[in-house]
């Protein structure tokens, strides 16, 4: 009884939880709703999903399919996501990052009217090649034929988006600040 009381318990704060995040990102992604009513229509619809695929279709192929998509999509950005972490080491401008939850424009992290077209064709690549290289219980991409048929998807995905980005945005090699010193000049300083 305990452990069915914790996992219940522990269940209803994750969704919870879940259905405020789900309310944050539909709130990013439409400016106009207010955090509540995103967060409310969230609910409403993701309530309604749960009980239309349980009761209308078996709904497991369904949600694998989905999943296996979105993980094939949404890994290549996670990668770029990442390799820009690293490059700033972890360093980010906090109002910049604001800038569009203000309704405002501009910042460091603009880019082109918003979009940083390197990422996205980093991102785009990525997502084609995992798309082409998922097992869906409905759908097999052509390049599964390269890894003997195993879903490899989100590796591929992500390899290539990564890959692709951090060649896209490479820096040249920098100079050096200080000019060398001509070979008489070394020897002296350094005699």
């Amino acid at each position: 009884m305990p452990l069915l009381l914790a996992a219940s318990a522990g269940s209803v704060g994750n969704a919870g939880l879940m259905l405020y995040s789900m309310g944050l990102d539909l709130d990013a992604i439409l400016p106009r709703a207010s955090r509540a009513r995103a967060t409310y229509t969230v609910a409403v619809v993701a309530t309604a999903c749960v009980f239309v695929g349980h009761y209308a279709w078996e709904a497991q192929d369904a949600m694998t399919s989905f999943v296996l998509l979105l993980t094939a999509i949404g890994t290549p950005w996670a990668v770029i996501t990442l390799i820009g972490f690293a490059r700033c080491r972890g360093e980010y401008d906090a109002e910049a990052l604001q800038v569009f939850n203000r309704r405002a424009k501009g910042g460091v992290y603009w880019y082109r009217s918003g979009w940083n077209v390197r990422a996205t064709v980093a991102w785009a690549l990525g997502a084609v090649v995992g798309l082409l290289s998922v097992a869906l219980p409905s759908y097999e991409g052509p390049l599964l034929a390269l890894t003997w048929g195993v879903d490899c998807s989100f590796l591929l995905s992500g390899v290539v988006g990564g890959v692709t980005y951090a060649m896209l945005t490479r820096r040249p090699a920098r100079a050096s600040a200080v000019a060398p010193l001509p070979l008489a000049e070394e020897e002296s300083v350094a005699g």
